[in-house]
Order: structure tokens, then sequence, then C-alpha cells
């Protein structure tokens, strides 16, 4: 029998991404739920706003899956829109297999964001370390992460959370750096904005590859222990500065054509720098 895997969110960067990764797999029966249809017709995708706990039970009895890849969130800043779309879909998932009665093993996705300020900037962040989030979104993802913990001791569900840093790939969203300078650097070569504007280019954040981060979330999902919690992320840092001038040169542009400002986000600060320490999942998984 196939295993029957559902991604929520399935429209999203890493939506589209973890659904090329499992329609490889002849193994798997891929199901998708999301606002919006996808522009590839797909008769195992299901409009659902998962945010309306009625959609997350019917969507549930519809799929029946093994595994449910939750993915559906926002990173506004907005605290009314960010809980919405990260803790409450969450909450009605977790509510909506608990009561199909099935024993369905769920991932959810943080984020780094839950840590806020690490301890020493030169030394990588483990998932022991306290979390005190700088930002709406960071406080939005440990609440999901609560959740996690809070229906695992109430109801004994198996739930696993991967926290990833800062990932890369084309067509990321442009609420994102580099989903911005990727915009950006095609609106500059259209001629329709002079300079390229950018914040502190200063700041230092952990990047992977959103080909490689999958391939970890799946192996969280096959081999990660209920309850935990998983760092996903490169183990090193790297300058804004220097990704930005990776894309520059990858569009033949140099460094000239940025202005750089420092500004402020309403609800965040800043870290200067983050980067995970990579040893739980590397151990757990048996990973080199």
């Amino acid at each position: 029998m196939k295993k029957k895997v559902l991604i929520t969110g399935s429209n999203g960067f890493t939506g589209r991404h973890l659904s090329l990764f499992f329609s490889a797999k002849p193994s798997v029966e891929l199901h998708h739920a999301d606002h919006a249809s996808p522009e590839t017709p797909d008769s195992r995708f299901h409009a659902c706003d998962v945010s309306k706990a009625s959609s997350a039970v019917k969507l549930i009895a519809r799929t029946k899956p093994h595994e449910i890849y939750h993915l559906v969130g926002s990173y506004t800043n907005d605290y009314d829109t960010d809980y919405v779309s990260n803790v409450i879909t969450t909450k009605n998932i977790l509510d909506a297999v608990r009561a199909s009665g099935l024993k369905t093993r769920i991932l959810l996705v943080g984020s780094s964001a839950e840590y806020g300020f690490p301890a020493h900037s030169n030394t990588a962040v483990a998932e022991h370390h306290p979390c005190n989030p700088v930002s709406v979104y960071g406080l939005m993802k440990l609440f999901q992460t609560a959740l996690m913990r809070t229906y695992i001791r109430l109801y004994e569900m198996d739930i696993v959370v991967v926290r990833p840093f800062n990932l890369l790939g084309s067509g990321i969203s442009e609420r994102l750096f580099v989903g911005k300078m990727e915009r950006d650097i095609a609106r500059y070569k259209r001629g329709e904005i002079k300079k390229i504007i950018t914040g502190d280019l200063s700041v230092e954040r952990d990047y992977i590859d959103i080909k490689e981060a999958i391939k970890y979330y799946a192996a969280v999902m096959e081999k990660g222990e209920r309850g935990e919690v998983y760092n996903v992320g490169s183990g090193r840092s790297v300058s804004l500065r220097k990704i930005l001038l990776r894309m520059l040169r990858s569009a033949g542009l140099s460094f000239s054509v940025v202005k750089e400002k420092e500004h402020h986000t309403p609800g965040k600060i800043v870290v200067p720098k983050i980067f995970a320490d990579m040893t739980k999942l590397k151990h757990v998984l048996k990973f080199p």
C-alpha cells in the first residue's frame, strides 16, 4: 500500500519544492492542499482554507494521510495575520487529526526566529538554546512549537518540528531578503529603478538551499523522535552582503548599483548574527 502524504500550503515556495521531491517517489500517494488551485491541474489537489476548523476536518477526512507536512504560514510581523496563519492553522490540523482517530505523523515547520539573540554571536545555536524571540513572527512560531508539546502531553500525538534558518532558491517570497533582491535586480535590469535599496548588509545569517532543506525535512519525518525539534541549516553564517554580491555577479551587475541604508521593521529587532548547530540532526539521523 502506498504511503499517503499530505502537504498543506503546497502552492508556497517550500511546498512546490517538497511536491517535486515526492513526485519522484512511486511509493508515495501525494495530496496537496492550499487556498487556490495550482496552475497545473492535479486530481489530488484540495482547495482548502485550514484557518477554518471545519475545512481542516474535511481535508483530513478526505485524504486520511499517514504523514502531514504542515507548511501553511506567514511572516508579515503583523500579530493578527501571523497568529491565524501560523498558530490557528496548526491547531486546526492537530485537532482534525485527533478527531479522526488516525495515527498520522505530523511535521511542523518552526523558525530560527524563535531563538532571538544567541548567547554568543560566534557560537552556533543549538536546539536547547533559550527561545526569546525578537519578532512577532518568531513569537508565533514559538506558539506553534508549544502547541506541539502540549498536544503530545495531552493527546499522545505523533509530531516533530524542524526549525529552519534561512532558505535559498529562486522564486522565494519577496518578503524575504533573497526574494526581494531577486525582484529588485530584475527591476533594475529592466530600467524600472535606478538603485537597489537594501538594509544593513553586515547582518549574518545561516543559508541553506531549499533542495537540501527538504531532504532534511523528509529525514526528520522518517527518523526524528516524537516531540523533538531539529535545526535545519548549513552550520555556518554568511553576510547578506556576500549573498547579494553572488546574486549581482550572476546577473552581470556590480555592487555600485546598490544603496545600503539603515531601516527599521515594525515588530522586529534585527539580530546581527546567528547560525545553526547541526549536531543533533546529524547525530540522530546519522548524516555526515
